[in-house]
């Protein structure tokens, strides 16, 4: 398991907009891939106040990707914003966690409502029973408090498991968390995109009918979600239905839901490097908006790219003098 550099810009973008305190919760410990100075720049970068002397070298981390040189732990991410509190949760004692529990199974009375914000770099993606593991990691959540998830959404990197941005979407809505961001990441090269499931689409008509679709096959996307749990006592969580499959009375509870997070004024925690991808223009698509290079959210129907646009009509050009020519 590791943080790409889009959970460490979460996590700072987050911190920004509302402080992490209390007690901090890595499921699985996670390699970084970042130096010292790299991470105080992250940070910083998005406002907040950094305490270098807090962070550390990982010493300890099993199988970690070579050629990075000295990174820093994965606690030393929280520490440096003066979270005190960080433990991992993982199935064995393997890298050192505290807590030891397969999430395929409930957890204790001891582990609900202890944790403040939890991080989960991959972990759904490689259990067997990821309806179960979601769930624990609600639970677990104090009241207000907020989950960082970051999971495989291709088959093509050898996921266990594979869930769609509106199976998050939908259980955090169903379950009445405060607010919700999903958000598709791709990487192509030396750019990354991120697209973001729009809460205003999942309230239309069309989404009674269409899942939220990204047309992004070819490449390798994974999903983002950031969501904040009610600050009143928990509810016994309930499972989703699949909008295609819905009752009124369910539309009704889940439309009650979704307007608390259609108010969120957080700001978005993705964004892209450089241009919109073509394909992802592509009509398949439904329900996804572009974030551009500032984190502003911008439509999927054209490019904002003048120099897409030029490549695009020459295309549709030199398409039209070959079809002449035939």
């Amino acid at each position: 398991m590791g943080l790409s550099g889009y959970a460490v810009d979460a996590i700072g973008r987050e911190h920004a907009y509302r402080p992490i305190k209390g007690d901090v919760l890595f499921v699985g410990r996670q390699a970084t891939y970042f130096t010292p100075t790299e991470l105080t720049e992250k940070l910083r970068s998005h406002g907040n106040v950094v305490d270098p002397s807090a962070i550390e070298i990982d010493r300890t981390t099993v199988n970690r990707i070579p050629g990075y040189g000295q990174t820093v732990t994965d606690r030393s991410i929280f520490r440096a914003l003066g979270v005190d509190s960080v433990r991992a949760l993982d199935t064995s004692p393997y890298e050192g966690a505290e807590i030891v529990h397969n999430l395929n199974e409930p957890i204790p009375d001891s582990l609900r409502e202890n944790a403040d914000f939890i991080v989960d770099g991959s972990t759904l993606d490689n259990v067997f029973d990821p309806a179960m593991a979601v769930r624990n990691l609600a639970a677990m959540l104090k009241p207000g408090g907020r989950v960082l998830m970051i999971n495989a959404w291709s088959p093509r990197d050898g996921s266990y498991a594979l869930c769609s941005p509106a199976w998050y979407f939908d259980f955090f809505v169903s379950n009445g968390f405060a607010d919700c961001k999903t958000y598709v990441c791709v990487s192509a090269g030396s750019r990354a995109n991120a697209y973001w499931l729009d809460p205003a689409f999942m309230r239309t008509a069309e989404a009674r009918i269409r899942v939220p679709l990204l047309a992004c096959w070819w490449r390798i996307p994974a999903v983002l979600v950031l969501a904040e749990k009610a600050g009143e006592p928990s509810s016994p969580l309930v499972s989703p239905t699949q909008a295609h499959y819905r009752s009124e009375r369910e539309w009704g509870r889940y439309l009650d839901n979704l307007a608390a997070i259609e108010r969120s004024t957080r700001p978005h925690l993705a964004r892209s490097i450089g241009h919109m991808l073509l394909r992802t223009r592509s009509p398949r698509s439904n329900g996804f908006v572009w974030i551009d290079g500032s984190y502003n959210a911008k439509p999927l129907g054209r490019s904002l790219d003048p120099a897409v646009r030029v490549v695009r009509r020459l295309r549709s050009a030199v398409r039209s003098m070959a079809s002449a020519a035939s």
